[in-house]
């Protein structure tokens, strides 16, 4: 029999790396398709139409099973499910998936479809199963067909593993859908537009927004993102610092998941972020561009460049090739797009050290910017259950409610009620999301309130929504306690903490939403600052003051002495002078008597490796102030 923790950390292990009628005539608006063309494997044209035969003949091994078709005289039962491969229109490589039919068909109503996605290193489900943390399951008898995909370069499917390229992974969504509507013919319209959903955590959200990007007839409406990315380029080298541990984890999983596919441009910066303590130039173009991002913000300021022939910058993982122009920037096809307005349903891990609360957060902006209906919650799931972390076991004890001498029972809602934030299970919450925005049935503020668009999970059964993310909050002083002079820190390879007094909890409240701070980092002598150098050796970088300082919010609860860093999140910031920061999002309840300190580490388990290698900057000064989200109980005003 296994131990709740060691479930709850096979659930997660799962998710990330496994993982998230009758007759009609055709003419309802709101079910019948457009016209599409029948041949999967090339583009479509407008004004083809739909073949009632398959578009492609079925594999041996579906032989006895025949696919469900509204054109059939009989409708098979409902329920069943089969492989399918295709050729991807960009380099031949396997598409693989799986196809889910719903629990009964529906030829008059028909039926929405909802694309989804595994983790990375992962493979589709072939089964709806019994996990509580799949929406499988719950989509089909709600009465959805859902298709699985293997993403390129993992499970079945062919290619490299190129992180979510629009050239590539995009190009192969699109067809997938292309391919759905050319041969499902139990789908749902509305104005001859598909009606589209897609769920997945991890690297099956990152596949959402790209699908939503870079397809071409804007069929996405409605989304259900987790624990996934804004911009790789802050998820894996924030604040200019490489994020070590998950770059090391995420190459060693990429690879023994996908057979040694992983991109090489991917395994060499990732020697260059360790050995010289920051990544090329062209990694970071790269990351950015597989990024939402890049079709929001483009903040790397990217231009379209295109070299004429495909096949010069393919990636193969065996001749090594890396697309770079002569200027060393990264070759890029896909233009950005205009955003549409989409109703997107977020979940994100409140801990997750990978892809923190503050990506989601930028998604969110970004999505209400386009329009639709979009709201945030958090959940105790993340990345973070397979990184290093010195709170790993304060939470897991946390979680199952230990505060005291006495360790109670597992929480009845068991590992499901890891996906929840509060009372909001995610799967309940998925399907709700889906018959409201996609069928327009029900209400999805009957499981998700309504004008409370953020929802902040403090622990396992408890959390406060808000209608928005207070940014900053209360400033307090960075600065000894007696004295009021700058803060001594040593860096290096220093584990331990320096804390700073910030205030005493007076109230019961939360701290919820996203710190900032302004601080200057230096010597304390403004003469030695000006002195340092603006290049070096690059693996010492000798001279240039390169200071490493990771930064977070810590808490001491009334009657213990041990510091607890709230939500294990530090951010970077590196080299002297001003900077003015975000720190990352943090969400905990705090009782009268607490103590709320600033912690100032060397180096930190998340970012293993990356310290301040230049001696000369071991010891600096540290002032400027921190603005905290403090909370009233319920989360609604200012403490």
């Amino acid at each position: 029999m296994k131990s709740p923790i060691a479930a709850a950390l096979l659930g997660a292990s799962t998710l990330f790396l496994g993982a998230c009628g009758g007759g009609s005539d055709g003419s309802n608006p709101e079910t019948s398709a457009p016209a599409r063309s029948s041949n999967p494997e090339q583009p479509l044209v407008a004004g083809e139409t739909i073949s009632k035969a398959p578009a492609r003949p079925l594999p041996e091994s579906l032989a006895a099973l025949e696919p469900a078709s509204c054109g059939q005289q009989q409708l098979p039962d409902g329920g069943q499910h089969y492989r399918v491969e295709m050729p991807s229109r960009v380099d031949g490589a396997a598409i693989v998936f799986e196809v889910f039919e719903p629990v009964q068909i529906d030829c008059q109503n028909k039926h929405p479809l909802i694309l989804q996605g595994h983790g990375f290193s992962g493979s589709r489900s072939t089964e709806a199963g019994n996990d509580p943390l799949s929406p499988i399951q719950p989509l089909l008898d709600a009465g959805y067909a859902v298709i699985s995909i293997d993403q390129r370069g993992h499970g079945e499917s062919g290619g490299t593993v190129r992180v979510m390229d629009p050239d590539y992974a995009g190009e192969d969504l699109v067809q997938i859908v292309d391919w759905a509507e050319a041969n499902l013919d139990f789908l749902k319209y509305r104005q001859n537009n598909l009606l589209l959903g897609a769920v997945g955590g991890s690297y099956g959200g990152g596949f959402q927004y790209l699908l939503y990007n870079v397809d071409p007839d804007q069929r996405m409406d409605a989304m259900v993102p987790q624990i996934t990315w804004h911009d790789l380029t802050y998820s894996l080298n924030p604040g200019d610092t490489t994020k070590n541990y998950w770059l090391l984890f995420l190459s060693l999983m990429g690879d023994a998941g996908s057979g040694g596919s992983m991109d090489p441009l991917l395994r060499s910066s990732i020697l260059d972020g360790l050995l010289q303590n920051r990544f090329p130039e062209p990694m970071l173009d790269f990351v950015h561009y597989h990024s939402p991002s890049y079709f929001f913000d483009n903040e790397r300021e990217l231009e379209v460049l295109d070299s004429g022939n495909t096949q010069s910058y393919l990636l193969d993982p065996i001749t090594g090739q890396i697309p770079l122009t002569a200027d060393g920037r990264y070759i890029i096809k896909t233009p950005r797009t205009n955003q549409y307005p989409v109703d997107v349903l977020m979940f994100q891990g409140m801990r997750d050290s990978l892809f923190p609360f503050n990506e989601a957060y930028e998604n969110y902006l970004s999505m209400k910017d386009a329009g639709g209906d979009v709201r945030l919650l958090t959940y105790p799931f993340g990345h973070h259950y397979l990184a290093p972390s010195a709170g790993l076991i304060q939470e897991t004890l946390e979680n199952l409610g230990f505060y005291g001498s006495v360790l109670p029972e597992f929480p009845e809602q068991g590992l499901g009620g890891l996906a929840n934030c509060g009372s909001i299970n995610v799967n309940a919450a998925t399907v709700a999301w889906f018959n409201e925005k996609l069928l327009g049935q029900g209400n999805a503020d009957d499981v998700i309130t309504s004008g409370q668009q953020i929802c902040y999970t403090l622990a396992p059964g408890d959390s406060v929504t808000a209608p928005d993310v207070t940014v900053g909050g209360e400033s307090f002083d960075i600065t000894t306690p007696v004295l009021g002079t700058p803060v001594p820190v040593l860096l290096g390879a220093n584990p331990i903490p320096v804390m700073v007094p910030l205030t005493s909890v007076t109230e019961d409240g939360v701290i919820a939403g996203i710190p900032t701070a302004t601080l200057t980092m230096g010597t304390g002598v403004a003469e030695l600052d000006a002195l340092c150098l603006d290049e070096s050796d690059p693996i010492l970088h000798l001279g240039t003051c390169d200071a490493m300082m990771f930064v977070g919010v810590g808490i001491i609860r009334n009657g213990f002495a041990v510091p607890e860093l709230i939500d294990e999140q530090v951010m970077p910031v590196r080299g002297f002078g001003e900077h003015n920061v975000e720190l990352v999002g943090i969400a905990e309840r705090l009782s009268a008597g607490d103590q709320l300190v600033l912690m100032l580490y060397g180096q930190h388990p998340t970012f293993v490796g990356a310290f301040s290698r230049d001696l000369t900057s071991w010891l600096v000064q540290v002032s400027g102030q921190v603005s905290l989200p403090l909370l009233s109980p319920n989360g609604q005003q200012p403490l």
